[in-house]
């Protein structure tokens, strides 16, 4: 018997096509993670950034523009597999967006600051992030997330200079 002849035993042709776009967007299947997989890779991406703190600034925004580049292509392939305008499953957005977050932060507490605020910022969208889902395609997913990265990137840096004119870090 072949595949032809029993299509529900042997897994689709779609799949083997989109696999590579699925694992991308899903940012290595941490985006089945349940109950929050936009969580779990906000952590994640973190942890991973935590690591590569000390490159220089170029390496940094290098890797988060090849990064936003995936995830624009990938979210765009795996939204069109599973027909629907944002999947819970693809998470690259978050990562992307954490990154841009914590683009030179260096200190524990500014990066802590970041990951939560950048989550904070994603989850409730504010005007006008929410907006920005608009977009057609893979933009649509990706841009409300970096630019919540970018909001959250201005709005620590800021508070940690003003800690730091007052003397409080």
């Amino acid at each position: 018997m072949n595949s032809t002849e029993n299509p529900q035993n042997y897994p689709s042709n779609w799949m083997y096509k989109n696999l590579f776009w699925i694992f991308v967007s899903s940012w290595a299947l941490i985006g089945f993670l349940p109950p929050c997989p936009g969580t779990w890779a906000t952590i994640e991406g973190a942890l991973i950034f935590w690591f590569l703190r000390d490159v220089m600034l170029w390496h940094e925004i290098i890797l988060v523009v090849v990064v936003s580049i995936l995830g624009v292509l990938s979210s765009h392939y795996a939204s069109k597999v599973v027909q629907q305008k944002d999947p819970d499953f693809v998470v690259i957005d978050e990562v992307a967006g954490v990154w841009l977050a914590l683009i030179g932060k260096h200190g524990i507490w500014e990066f802590l600051a970041a990951v939560v605020l950048f989550r904070v910022i994603d989850i409730t969208k504010p005007f006008p992030i929410k907006r920005l889902e608009r977009f057609p395609g893979g933009w649509g997913i990706m841009i409300d997330d970096l630019f919540a990265g970018f909001l959250t990137n201005v709005l620590v840096t800021g508070l940690f200079l003003l800690l730091k004119h007052f003397g409080w870090v």
